[in-house]
Formats: structure tokens, C-alpha cells, sequence
């Protein structure tokens, strides 16, 4: 259809377009309750060239191909509010070069519904009142962005459909931007997946001061169930010593939020996962589960917000009450889901005493450090505390001072508690005797997969590392070159099964010394 003029439709209803209806550029009026009906799987709206249509507040055009906005200048494919669009066919898309901004937008018929382009609108251009009847269908956002301009209430509705937003990467830009406004009360973003309705619910109850003002919301589970990826900026969730390497989190369910507000607002929000998303090991899986959100550390408590047993089948929610802050959320079994973010520590020598260092990217609810040593390893004994900084998404470093337990190797061992009487306890470390132990060969073993063999060489000589295990059978030999003074090497054991074996050191046949290590994939 192409025109150099406006074509008027009054009270009329056009059928039969079977194999589509292309508008070359055409200025399409609407009259009163004039439809146009769009049949066939090829029954494709296109808009191209500076092609738009001015509706009428009862006018209607139906489809059952997909609808295509390709103008040249880019124009929204409407020229004001007014009337509908039917989707009723099996699989559609809303796509081509430029959004759409529909005013009222029905799904029916079967099949999935999928956004192919970004920021197309429903509710309006300039009134605000169309809605989005999601019905019995599902609406994919595939990557993109929807814009939902009508604050009311029902501003979207819906039967037993829903609207997917699972983009599994860090940022997830499968979004429904709702202009709430300067309204309060509730409203549900009908967000779902493979057949199960999980909705987020946002109560508001201190409304945002600005008439352009929305929330953006996006949910995603999590690829092969196990936290990953993490929200964009998170840089941790439990600890980085425990040695959950694929990423999972074993005190979090296995979905993310992103929540992200214009203005500011207070608000309750309900947070809806399926019961296979609930991956929590037997560890953390008795008590309830809360919402926690990052805002450079790991907050609130939970209990400041409302909690909820957590399902296995079925889906299950957590409301969190009076938030008046946002950002990735995460629902956990813990009051946080890492206490205390841990980025190093160390001991060095200082005379013959050690000091021990450690520090903190972010600490939440944090009480004190417990501070334990150890002279074989296994058994440790408390030689002191020190306050911890409480709540703080800040660096914050600290020191110990103890005397060494022998003269041979030390280990040490940090545990945090929180406010609440939580705890946590982080990887081994071990230190050399800081007195003179001559040419004394130490081994010294935290349990991973790793061990170091320090020695004080009293010329540059070749030493020999024999591993046996528990059997006596030889697993492995390593040769190396030491020079004079004090060498710390690192042997790696990956490449051995995790258990008990022993190691010798010698030099020119001379057995230097004998220890029994414990190669295990999470070290103490």
C-alpha cells in the first residue's frame, strides 16, 4: 500500500491479507471502529519508507505473521495513542529497524511471541492508558528491552501467560521498564519460565517524585545451576577460600534479580523462584531463605527484611519488606552470603616474633577475627582476637603479633564471626620458624593440592622430592636446584589422587627429611 496522501479507514473492516500488508510509506487513518485483519503465517505487517498510522481509540489491526517497523526516517510506526494490535497467530515477532510504540498490544492464538528489537513500548505515547494483555501466551524479550508507559495497576494482565527474561549473562537485558511514576500500590511484572509462573511482585509504598520515573526489573535462573554468571560488579558471594571453583554457591538459590530504580522509592518486593532452582547443599538447606542485594558488599541481614522456607518443588517466594534500595538480588540461607570478603593473608617475620596480616574488600555484620595456630596443621588453639568493622563495603586491613610455636613451621588459621554469632573460617596458612634454623629442610602442607619445601642451603646444591603413599609404593619424584640461602619452592599435586601421602627430601642420597601430607582438592 503506497501513498502520497492519507488513506482514511472508517468503520470499515478489511480482511484477506494473506500474504501480508506492506505500508510503502502511506499515512493510514483510522475512523471510529475500523480493522484490519492480517491472515496466514505470512501474514506479516510491514512499515517502511515514513509509513505510519494514526488509530482511532476503537480501532484494531489483527495479524497472524509477525509485525515489522523498517521507516526511513525511524518513526515509532504510530503517530499518536489510540486502538490495538491483535497478535493471534502461532509463532510472531515484533521486530525490524525501529521499536514500536503500541498502545494497546493482545497476544493470542499459540506459539511464542518474541521481541526482535529493542525499547518497544506499550501503553502509549502521550496518554499513557493502553495495556499489555499478555492472555494464555508467552511473550519472549530475547535480549531486549520492553517499555510499559501506563502506571496503573493493570497496566499488564494476564490469564496464564507470561513473560520470559531468561538471558543468562551478567547483565541481562531481557527488562521490562515499568513507568510507575508518581504512583504507589502493587504491581506484577508476570515474569516466567518452561511452564512455571514466577512473578516479581513490587509493592510501592513511598511513590518515586517524578512523572518520568520507572523501575526496571530482569530475572534470570542461573547456567547449569550453579550462581553463574554473577551479576555484573558482584566480585564475591561466599568466600574466595572456599573452594567452590565452579562458581556455586551452596547458601544461594540459583536465580539473580536486577532491580534498578530512577528515583527513589520505598517499596516491598516478593521474590519468586521454581523449587529446582533451590541447589542448597545439606549445610544450609534447614533454616529459611532472605533477600539480600549488592551495593559493593553483600546486605541487608535478613532478618531486617522477611524470610521464607524454602521449597524444593513447586515455586516458593520471599517478600522483603520496606527496600529502598536496589540493584542484583539474590535470595540466601545465610544472614549474608559472605560475611567477610577476604583478599589476602599473610605472616612474615618480624625478630623472632611473626606478624600476621590480613585484609578485607568489604565486611558485613563482621564482629571479630579469631586468630589460631597451629604447629602440625591439624590441631589449632585461639591466641587472640581483633575487632572487625562491621558493616563496610571499604578495604580494611589489620595485624597480629604471636610468637612462633617451634622452629620449625606454623600454621595459622582465621576465623571470622558475625554479630549475629555466624562464623566462618578461612584457608590455612603456614610460616617458617623466624629463628635460625640452619640448613634445617621444612615441608609445609595446608592441604590443597600443593606443598612448599623451604630450605636454608648452605650452598647452591640439587635436591630430590620423593612422594609414597600410604602403601609405600613411590607416586612421584621431582628434582630441584636450590642456591644458597633460603629457597621456598612449591611442588604441585594435581596430578595425584586426593589422600594421605608421605614426602622425603634428599640430597646426594642423604634422607634431609620425612612428612606426612593429605593432598585434597579443598584445603583446611
Amino acid at each position: 500500500m503506497k501513498s502520497l496522501y492519507s488513506i482514511i479507514l472508517g468503520g470499515l473492516c478489511m480482511q484477506g491479507f494473506s500474504q501480508g500488508l506492506i505500508n510503502n510509506g502511506a499515512q493510514i487513518v483510522f475512523s471510529g471502529a475500523a480493522q484490519v485483519y492480517i491472515d496466514g503465517t505470512t501474514g506479516h505487517y510491514t512499515n517502511q519508507l515514513a509509513g505510519q498510522i494514526t488509530p482511532s481509540a476503537t480501532s484494531t489491526i489483527s495479524l497472524a505473521g509477525n509485525w515489522i517497523n523498517n521507516p526511513s526516517p525511524a518513526n515509532n510506526a504510530f503517530s499518536a495513542d489510540g486502538g490495538g494490535v491483535v497478535l493471534l497467530g502461532a509463532a510472531q515477532s515484533i521486530g525490524g529497524s525501529s521499536p514500536t510504540a503500541f498502545n494497546n498490544l493482545t497476544l493470542s492464538g499459540n506459539g511464542v511471541k518474541t521481541l526482535a528489537v529493542n525499547q518497544n513500548t506499550v501503553g502509549g505515547q502521550s496518554a499513557f492508558a493502553g495495556v499489555l494483555s499478555v492472555g494464555t501466551s508467552t511473550l519472549d524479550l530475547n535480549g531486549n528491552n520492553l517499555n510499559v508507559t501506563n502506571s496503573a495497576v493493570g497496566a499488564i494482565t494476564r490469564s496464564s501467560g507470561y513473560i520470559i527474561s531468561e538471558t543468562p549473562s551478567a547483565t541481562n537485558p531481557s527488562t521490562i521498564r515499568w513507568y510507575h511514576r508518581t504512583a504507589a500500590g502493587s504491581r506484577v511484572y508476570p515474569f516466567g519460565v518452561a511452564g512455571s509462573y514466577i512473578p516479581f511482585t513490587l509493592n510501592i509504598t513511598s511513590p518515586m517524585a517524578n512523572a518520568s520515573a520507572y523501575v526496571e526489573v530482569s530475572t534470570r535462573a542461573t547456567a547449569s545451576s550453579n550462581n553463574q554468571p554473577w551479576a555484573s560488579g558482584v566480585s564475591h558471594m561466599y568466600s574466595p577460600n572456599v573452594p567452590y571453583t565452579d562458581g556455586s554457591i551452596p547458601a544461594v538459590i540459583d536465580r539473580w534479580w536486577q532491580v534498578n530504580n530512577s528515583h527513589a522509592l520505598t517499596a516491598n518486593a516478593t521474590f519468586s523462584y521454581r523449587g529446582s532452582e533451590n541447589t542448597l547443599n545439606a549445610l544450609y538447606n534447614n533454616g529459611l531463605i532472605g533477600a539480600q542485594y549488592w551495593a559493593g558488599g553483600w546486605l541487608p541481614d535478613n532478618a531486617n527484611l522477611g524470610s521464607a522456607a524454602a521449597v524444593t518443588s513447586g515455586v516458593g517466594s520471599v517478600t522483603a519488606s520496606g527496600l529502598s534500595t536496589f540493584g542484583p538480588w539474590v535470595l540466601s540461607s545465610l544472614l549474608s552470603p559472605l560475611p567477610v570478603e577476604l583478599i589476602s593473608f599473610e605472616g612474615k617475620c618480624s625478630g623472632t616474633d611473626i606478624v600476621l596480616s590480613w585484609c578485607t574488600a568489604s565486611e558485613s555484620n563482621s564482629d571479630y577475627f579469631s586468630v589460631e595456630q597451629s604447629a602440625d596443621g591439624l590441631d589449632f588453639v585461639q591466641v587472640g582476637t581483633v575487632a572487625g568493622a562491621g558493616t563496610s563495603g571499604e578495604k580494611h586491613c589489620y595485624q597480629y603479633k604471636t610468637a612462633a610455636m617451634s622452629d620449625g613451621i606454623t600454621y595459622f588459621r582465621l576465623r571470622q564471626t558475625d554479630r549475629n554469632a555466624r562464623s566462618e573460617t578461612f584457608q590455612i596458612i603456614s610460616v617458617a620458624s623466624c629463628g635460625d634454623y640452619k640448613d634445617h629442610v621444612l615441608i609445609a602442607s595446608e592441604g590443597g593440592k600443593d606443598f612448599g619445601v623451604l630450605y636454608n642451603a648452605p650452598s647452591d646444591q640439587s635436591l630430590d622430592v620423593l612422594i609414597h603413599n600410604a602403601l609405600g609404593q613411590l607416586v612421584e619424584t621431582t628434582g630441584l636446584r636450590v642456591t644458597k640461602g633460603f629457597n621456598n619452592v612449591r611442588i604441585d599435586t594435581g596430578n595425584l589422587p586426593e589422600a594421605v601421602y608421605y614426602v622425603s627430601v634428599y640430597h646426594a642420597s642423604q634422607q634431609l627429611v620425612t612428612k606426612k601430607i593429605i593432598v585434597s582438592s579443598v584445603a583446611r
